[in-house]
Order: C-alpha cells, then sequence, then structure tokens
C-alpha cells in the first residue's frame, strides 16, 4: 500500500471511530436526561424536586422533609392503586372484546404498546380548550 492509501484509510477509520463514539455518547447522554426528567415526576423522586423549589432553611429542612415524606407515601399508595385499576379495567376490556374480535385483531391488539392517549393538539379536528376551532367548525351563530 502506498502512503496516500493508507493516510486516506486512517482518516476513514477515524471518522468513523468519532461517528460511533458520538452516537454512543449521545444516545447515553439523553438517556440520563430522560432518567432524570421522569424521576422527579414520580412519588420517589417528588422529595428532592420539592426540596429543590422551596429550598428551605437548615432550620426548615427537618419539619419540610418530614412533611415530603408523608405525602410521598400517600402518593406512592395512590399510584399504586391507581396502576391496579387501570390493570383491571384493560383486563376487562380485553375480556369483552375478545369475544368479537378476530384472531389478526386480538394479534394486533395485544401486540400494540399501551401508553398514554395521544395529545389531542396534534389533532386539527379535535381542538382543546387552549385553541380555538378553525372558523369552518363553529356554529353560525358564534361567527362574528
Amino acid at each position: 500500500m502506498n502512503t496516500k492509501v493508507k493516510i486516506a484509510l486512517i482518516i476513514i477509520v477515524t471518522l468513523m471511530i468519532g461517528i460511533v463514539l458520538g452516537a454512543m455518547l449521545n444516545r447515553a447522554f439523553i438517556r440520563y436526561r430522560i432518567q432524570k426528567a421522569f424521576a422527579d415526576r414520580n412519588p420517589e423522586g417528588m422529595v428532592s424536586f420539592m426540596e429543590r423549589i422551596i429550598q428551605p432553611t437548615p432550620d426548615q429542612r427537618e419539619q419540610i422533609r418530614e412533611i415530603l415524606e408523608n405525602h410521598r407515601k400517600k402518593s406512592s399508595d395512590l399510584r399504586e392503586k391507581f396502576m391496579m385499576e387501570m390493570q383491571a379495567e384493560f383486563e376487562s376490556l380485553e375480556a369483552e372484546l375478545d369475544l368479537i374480535l378476530t384472531p389478526e385483531q386480538k394479534r394486533r391488539l395485544r401486540r400494540r404498546p399501551f401508553g398514554p392517549l395521544p395529545d389531542p393538539r396534534g389533532f386539527p379536528d379535535r381542538p382543546g380548550p387552549w385553541r380555538k376551532p378553525p372558523r369552518d367548525k363553529l356554529p353560525k351563530e358564534r361567527i362574528k
């Protein structure tokens, strides 16, 4: 191999390593940010989240932590109860649908990832309370 080919290969390999490392670091950073964001939004992360917002004085810290821990336990219990009720509701829904769905529909239903409902703001024909409906969808008496 001549020198130009070796230099070109070294440059290409270096660029490839840089791209792979950059993608891996980017993914790790994004995962960290997502975990951090969700950690504050569950009952277990509520105490530290509220303490960061309140910024209690050293005299207040013990009392505030006790109050927050008490409410964290209540929130955690409520969340667990809600999740169990939602699971029971979904199982009831599946049992009712099971009687009328075709095998293909049942397979699609079980494969679908169940998460929160889509944000209604994403659907222009279903405006939420924060958006005015299009003028052509308003009743005639409301158009001025």
